[in-house]
């Protein structure tokens, strides 16, 4: 039984061997799941040079172009029960209380934002980043008509906000989904 490295490894070598590059990728992970990875393996061994990634993943959306990122949509899923469950949706930053707590930070903070005129429409907490050390993290979902410029804003707020910290962008304004 190979070891994960070993399977990303083989991964990789197959690409090289296909001539297909990781960064012009229309998908981040593509490998997941239970037997995600050598199913990935067994079908790219079964490629001949000169493939594209529309070879690798025919289910790929014909409106997604190789090599122009703009181009390429997911599927929409929902962050949680606090976020958009349809399209059109807004903007979601993951936040996070490095120091800790005894009791959750976010309902406060949420609190803190909408009193600041921020447009928060949801946000919960990511339980599955959850541990011993009374960390928490959390996704802030804003309102869907919220601008870029808006959105920044918002983010640069966070950061002068004491205990909290920006740990990723998890949705931009506009991102395509399908």
């Amino acid at each position: 039984m190979s070891s994960d490295r070993d399977l990303v490894a083989q991964i990789f070598a197959e690409l090289a061997r296909l001539g297909l590059r990781l960064d012009e990728s229309p998908y981040q992970a593509f490998a997941a799941g239970p037997g995600g990875a050598a199913q990935l393996l067994d079908k790219l061994r079964g490629l001949q040079t000169g493939v594209t990634w529309r070879d690798v993943f025919p289910d790929m959306p014909a409106s997604s172009m190789l090599g122009d990122p703009e181009t390429w949509t997911t599927p929409y899923r929902p962050l949680g029960p606090f976020d958009y469950p349809t399209l059109p949706t807004g903007p979601a930053v993951h936040v996070h209380w490095p120091a800790g707590a005894d009791t959750s930070p976010l309902a406060e903070f949420v609190a803190t934002a909408r009193a600041a005129g921020w447009p928060v429409y949801g946000a919960g907490l990511v339980q599955q980043l959850r541990d011993r050390s009374r960390e928490f993290d959390a996704h802030i979902v804003l309102d869907r008509d919220t601008s870029e410029d808006r959105f920044d804003e918002f983010l640069a707020w966070i950061d002068e906000q004491a205990d909290v910290e920006i740990a990723i962008v998890t949705r931009p304004v506009g991102e395509k989904h399908r």
